[in-house]
């Protein structure tokens, strides 16, 4: 009988080992922050997944709304209702553009600086560009439709507006779907604008910038190229955000620097592996069918090979405070495990 195939025990491990168990079935792996998060549906065969630190951004928003001199709870939950409406509508753009040029798009991330789709499109510098802009596509999809509401609603004076002060705009606004259709306009517009113009990774605008050079130099040097573009853009945005007094934008223009000295990380691993496969091997035409074949293998072994990890992990981790310390997550996967295993 091997590991897998064992009853193992479901004895607590204590009250800590308690509060990971509860901890594992609402938020997934307590052990890894980016799996802090709740699924909260599917749609069209893609998992849509709130994080933690979402739901401690909204009600921590929603209680500095709170007071004179604020714009109150019932704005503020407007607003963080449009916030939530916009990106998840535009993660889904991301995912059906990625779907149309035969890539695959699972899950969606919702978390406070904005979402994460989850998208695998093929190694072309087309198919990337158009997943890319799938997402701006439905923003400016969108905004015929407010800018119409607002002009029928007499109100063509709030369509442009001080993105750093929406509480101007807002305390002018006497009807509450007025109010709810205003920020729905304004939370398109900024993350339309946001997305698209500053030219950093993760953003979209970094994204494009690198779709748009690798059909010129190749993927290799329209990443190096993008990288420094995007640490320069996170300079000016930082810049910008202590001028004028801005922690989200000081935040994001963090955000924007990690990533890319990530992607510079990536690439240059990937160079000193040599492997002959991955994001630098292909930089000049899209690929044929054999290359498609061979990169459809090499993603399936290397998914046995992460798998096989994390199997490796889960049973580490039984041995080391018992079956109760797992979450839904990981007691899904050592199932799927003992299954194949059974199958042969």
């Amino acid at each position: 009988m091997s590991y897998l195939d064992r009853d193992h025990e479901t004895s607590s491990s204590g009250g800590a080992g308690r509060f990971r168990q509860a901890f594992g079935r609402i938020f997934g792996d307590a052990e890894n922050p980016l799996g802090w998060a709740l699924s909260i549906g599917r749609v069209a065969g893609i998992r849509v997944r709130l994080h933690l630190f979402f739901l401690v951004y909204v009600l921590a928003m929603l209680l500095t709304s709170i007071g004179q001199g604020h714009l109150g709870v019932g704005y503020m939950a407007l607003a963080m209702g449009g916030l939530f409406t916009v990106v998840l509508l535009h993660e889904f753009g991301h995912c059906f553009a990625c779907r149309a040029v035969e890539g695959e798009a699972s899950e969606i991330l919702m978390w406070p600086l904005g979402g994460l789709a989850m998208c695998d499109p093929p190694h072309s510098w087309r198919a990337n560009f158009i997943t890319t802009a799938g997402g701006p596509a439905v923003n400016v999809a969108i905004l015929p439709l407010t800018v119409g509401g607002l002009l029928l609603a007499g109100r063509a004076d709030t369509i442009l507006f001080n993105p750093f002060m929406p509480g101007a705009t807002v305390g002018s606004l006497d009807a509450w779907w007025l109010v709810g259709l205003w920020w729905l306009h304004y939370l398109n517009l900024l993350i339309l604008g946001f997305n698209v113009l500053i030219p950093m990774f993760p953003m979209d605008g970094g994204r494009l910038v690198q779709a748009m050079l690798w059909s010129r130099v190749g993927y290799r040097q329209a990443t190096e190229t993008t990288v420094i573009i995007g640490f320069v853009g996170a300079g000016v945005l930082g810049v910008i955000a202590l001028v004028a007094n801005q922690v989200m934008l000081l935040a994001i223009a963090g955000f924007g620097a990690v990533m890319c000295w990530r992607e510079r990380k990536l690439l240059r691993m990937e160079a000193e592996l040599g492997a002959g496969f991955g994001p630098g091997s292909l930089d000049d035409e899209d690929e044929t069918v054999a290359e498609r074949e061979r990169r459809r293998y090499e993603k399936e072994r290397l998914r046995d090979a992460k798998e096989q990890a994390e199997l490796d992990r889960i049973l580490a981790k039984i041995a080391d405070r018992g079956m109760a310390s797992l979450s839904i997550a990981e007691k899904r996967s050592l199932k799927r495990a003992t299954q194949r295993r059974q199958r042969g």
